[in-house]
Parts: structure tokens; sequence; C-alpha cells
């Protein structure tokens, strides 16, 4: 139900009365966004046979979570003319989301999502003289949490043994877009849609040779609410 919300309360803001704004300038916005975070783990099989082509020499398994993220983003704006805008921005957020039970076999890895920072340009075209249609793009940093266990028929719940964990953060990339409104000659509200892809990370599973590696890789669909102030 937090989707349909979200766009029940961003449309109401769309349809506030608009106030004539300078877009240009310094702003500053406070963020919430509803997120499913996705995984896709792969293990090298253990009982892996080249004679056996029925036993497949990798495991892989994915799953997603649902979450709430909330965030901060500071940007720079110049309005082109009457037809073009054009910025920077800076952001981070924090997530509660997730993803475990991706099962390969009986092994069973979790990925925490944390804090992400961003950085990025956008372009957009203004829609009379407070709103703004634009697009986006550009660098993502999230730290993760993986927890990793070889064999979960041995636990009383859901969650992973401590049997390898790592933290670490990695870079990707992230697009959207969004509709941004003017509520005031400062203050606008936006509703937009981000896209971040973290890439494959890899986590040696002990510190000799023969040691299997964990590879992970993530992403994240967000639709987010902003209020902003602009200077």
């Amino acid at each position: 139900m937090k989707y349909p919300v979200m766009i029940a309360v961003s449309l109401a803001a769309l349809a506030s009365p608009a106030y004539a704004q300078d877009l240009s300038g310094f702003r500053i916005e406070g963020r919430a966004a509803w997120e499913q975070v996705g995984a896709k783990a792969t293990i090298p099989n253990r009982d892996f046979d080249d004679e056996d082509a029925a036993s497949p020499e990798f495991l892989t398994g994915s799953d997603d979570d649902n979450g709430i993220t909330y965030g901060v983003e500071l940007g720079y704006d110049l309005q082109i003319g009457s037809g073009l805008v054009i910025g920077a921005y800076a952001g981070a957020d924090f997530s509660d989301s997730k993803v475990c039970n991706m099962l390969v076999e009986d092994d069973l890895a979790c990925s925490d999502l944390g804090r992400t920072f961003t950085v990025g340009a956008r372009a957009g075209v203004p829609l009379g003289q407070s709103s703004l249609v634009y697009v986006k793009g550009g660098y993502s940093n999230g730290k993760f949490k993986v927890a990793y266990d070889p064999d979960v028929t041995d636990n009383d719940d859901e969650e992973p043994g401590a049997i390898a964990v790592f933290s670490k953060s990695r870079g990707g990339f992230h697009v959207g877009g969004g509709v941004e409104v003017g509520l005031t000659q400062s203050l606008y509200g936006k509703l937009e849609y981000i896209y971040s892809d973290y890439g494959k990370g890899s986590y040696r599973l002990g510190t000799g040779e023969g040691d299997p590696t964990l590879g992970i890789g993530s992403d994240r669909h967000q639709v987010a609410l902003g209020l902003g102030l602009r200077f």
C-alpha cells in the first residue's frame, strides 16, 4: 500500500496552485522513497563433477526486498533561456532493505544495503513559471553488509550463521527522471523514479587459494518524494 499512498500524496501536491519561481540557484531537499532492492548470488558448486552434466558448476539464487529510504540532496541548477535547465547534485540516503533467503542448495547469503552516496547531473524542460520535467544520472556508491552460511539446515531460524560476514562499499550508476513543482516562490515538491545498479561484488570465503568466492550483484528501483528549498 505504500506505493499508491505516495502517488496520491504527490498528485495532491501537483494540483496545488503554481507560483512564479526562478529555477536557477542552489537547492536543498529532504527525500523519502519506496524502494525494491534485488540481489543475485553465485557460488561454485561444492559437488560439481566434470563428468556429471546434470551437476552445475555454479549455484545461483536471487530475491528482493521492499523498504523505505530517507535522505537529503544538495544541488545547483542553471536556467538557460526559457527552454532548458541544467544542474548538478550530490546526495545521501539510508536504507533498511535486507535481501535474504537467496538459497543455493543449502547455502544462504544475505545482503543488507545501508547508506548510498550519489553524485550526478540533470537536465530538464521548464513547464510554465514554476514546474520542471527532468532526467538525471550519475554515480552511486552503496555500503553493503553480506553474510554467508554454507549449510542453513543446522539453523533454527532464517538468518545465516556467523560463517562469513563482510562489509564493503560498491560503486555503480543510477538513472532516472521526475517532475518538480513550485509550491511557493522558494519551496518545491517533486516526484521521481530512480534505477540504481551497484554491479557485482566478490567475497572470498577464506584465506586460501582454493577457497570459493561468493559473488553478489545488486540493483534498486525507487519511487521518491522530495520537498526542497531553492535559494
